[in-house]
Order: structure tokens, then sequence, then C-alpha cells
């Protein structure tokens, strides 16, 4: 009985998802409070301070996609050798045109690529989702429930529309405007 219940207990671990270990991951940084790896190619974080670009340039980063409005990252980040690719995007008004220019940069940009936004929460977190699901093949569901982790700070009550667009992106138009073939896709939820 006890070996009928240990294999059974096993086999039901076995095919169980482990949901935690494929979420980002903080990195932990000295000036940048909101770190977080999404891949080996991708980081999310809030505006990096002047030293905040000194401890990305020393992660490795090659090229900063900033999508604030009126805030450019040149002064910022002069002291370093980093790309920097400026997107301004209004959270409230997302649209599926702006999600694909910004995955066209990432997959264009000299990795890895840190994505950011003022507090690196809902035009970044919009942008980490539709990565999720257009490049490493993973639910809607997933990418979402990745976006609602607290840590990262979706603001769900101001910006409701991401979830309806991420809901609504067409997944399979967006990998051919990319030139995405399946067998590139990482395996996803």
């Amino acid at each position: 009985m006890m070996k009928s219940t240990l294999i059974l207990t096993l086999s039901f671990l076995c095919t169980f998802p482990i949901m935690a270990q494929d979420f980002c991951s903080e990195v932990e940084c000295q000036y940048l409070d909101n770190l977080y790896q999404v891949s080996d190619s991708l980081y999310r974080s809030e505006q990096p301070s002047r030293k905040g670009f000194g401890e990305l340039d020393k992660l490795g980063i090659k090229t900063v996609l900033n999508f604030r409005r009126l805030w450019k990252d040149d002064r910022k980040a002069r002291d370093t050798d980093m790309e920097l690719v400026w997107m301004p995007l209004r959270a409230g008004e997302l649209t599926e045109g702006e999600l694909l220019a910004a995955l066209t940069a990432i997959k264009n940009a000299e990795k890895p690529v840190l994505i950011h936004c003022w507090h690196g929460s809902d035009r970044t977190g919009a942008i980490s989702a539709a990565y999720r699901i257009v490049f490493e093949d993973w639910s809607k569901a997933h990418a979402i429930e990745e976006l609602r982790i607290e840590a990262l700070g979706y603001h769900e009550d101001w910006y409701p529309n991401v979830i309806d667009l991420i809901n609504d992106l067409d997944t399979q138009s967006f990998r051919t405007a990319l030139d995405i073939k399946t067998s590139e896709l990482a395996a996803g939820q």
C-alpha cells in the first residue's frame, strides 16, 4: 500500500507544472528596486538612475528600450556604451501596433535588452507579457498571471485595457510579422 501511494504521488508530482520557476526573477541591484530577468536576453525595470545605468552596464545590458513619453535616457546613460531606443507609449492607450513595434525593436536589438518605463509596471508589463506569448509560446492566461504578480506593480484598476489587449493579441499574425518560425519558440506554458 505504501509503495502504491508513493508511486502515485511521484507520478502526480512529475506531471504537475512548476509555475513559480518560469516567472521572471528579481535581480538584486543597489540602485534599481524593480529589476527582473524575463529571459536570457530580456530584462525589465523601473526608470534607471545614472547609478542604475552603471549597474546595468556591469550586468552586460547592450540595449535599453525606454517607453516613457517625456524622458529620454541619454543623460543618465551617458557613461555607458548601451544602445538607447526611445519608444514613448501611453499605458491607457496601448495598441497592437505599438506592441508589435516594441517586439520588433527587441528582436532586432543587440542582446541582452532592458525594457523600462517610469515604474516598470504597466507599459513594461504589457510588452513583457506580449514577449512571453509571441517569443516564448506562453498562453495568454499564464502571461497575464505573471503581469499580475504584486511585486511587479501592474495597476489593473487604472489600466484594465492592458489585459484586454493581451487577451485580444493575434499571436500568429505577430509571429508572421516578426518572421518567427515555430522551431524558434521557447518552450512555453
